[in-house]
């Protein structure tokens, strides 16, 4: 059943790794107003179920911080 869900993209992920401070922005409660987020993420994460392994993108922010861009695949010739 796991590997069927694998296949519909329902992965069961663990996440390990590097952990990085991301930031970013969201709109407020206000019209023209700003929240800004901050959290703790790991940078690394690999399926339980089919042992695939994936690892976390990055993008710069105008301020010099990090933001989450999405996921790169790691083939086996990359570890």
């Amino acid at each position: 059943m796991s590997k069927l869900l694998c296949k519909l993209g329902l992965h069961r992920w663990r996440n390990y790794g590097k952990r990085e401070l991301i930031t970013w922005k969201e709109p407020g409660l206000f019209p023209g107003t700003k929240e800004e987020n901050v959290k703790y993420v790991f940078c690394e994460r690999e399926c339980l179920w089919c042992g695939i392994k994936e690892k976390r993108m990055f993008s710069e922010n105008l301020d010099g911080t990090l933001a989450a861009a999405g996921w790169e695949r790691i083939e086996e010739s990359e570890e």
